[in-house]
């Protein structure tokens, strides 16, 4: 497929030691953010490329996916995902390599289990509303927004949804325990 006929789009790369990159990219006409990331193998071509601490502009560079974060299309001219029918948005913390800790919202079905749609979404998941929370490393005192983002699964360590913690209807019911005083209680085997 020639990309240079392809309409190129703005990134906002941010890398799992914590550097960010803005480059251009080639994107079909109409692919999400989700599926351009899906159809990458091992490597993404960038133009235009700038290290967030430097100011030279990388004519053309191709970076390891491995070693990306997260990525965002901070123009808004890139959908997140081409997801049809009536995807729920659910409210997730996601703890991450290197103690990050990241609340967004998932595009799920109804009644989907979390580690279902983790396992069917590909390398990097995509986020909406993602939030940056206070964390030490590195260090921030407030939450930092990051919008739509498609995330590195790699660099997940574990997901949890925010309002299943506090839903007590989530909890079994436990009998109490026949004995009370101590292992004497216990009938012998």
């Amino acid at each position: 497929m020639d990309t240079s006929r392809m309409p190129t789009r703005r990134l906002r790369i941010f890398l799992r030691d914590f550097r960010m990159i803005e480059a251009q990219a080639s994107f079909a006409e109409g692919q999400s953010l989700a599926t351009y990331f899906a159809n990458r193998k091992c490597y993404l071509n960038l133009r235009g490329a700038q290290w967030a601490s430097t100011n030279v502009d990388i004519k053309h560079a191709v970076l390891r996916l491995d070693q990306v974060l997260w990525v965002a299309a901070p123009d808004g001219d890139v959908l997140l995902t081409n997801a049809s029918g009536q995807p729920q948005q659910r409210l997730v913390e996601l703890q991450l390599d290197g103690g990050l800790l990241i609340r967004a919202y998932l595009l799920m079905g109804e009644r989907q289990r979390l580690s279902d749609f983790l396992e069917s979404t590909g390398e990097f998941i995509p986020m909406t509303g993602a939030q940056l929370l206070r964390s030490g490393r590195p260090p921030r005192q407030v939450n930092v927004t990051l919008g739509d983002v498609v995330l590195n699964q790699a660099a997940v360590q574990a997901v949890w949804e925010v309002g299943a913690q506090d839903d007590d209807s989530l909890q079994p019911d436990l009998e109490q325990p026949a004995f009370t005083s101590g292992l004497d209680d216990l009938p012998e085997l």
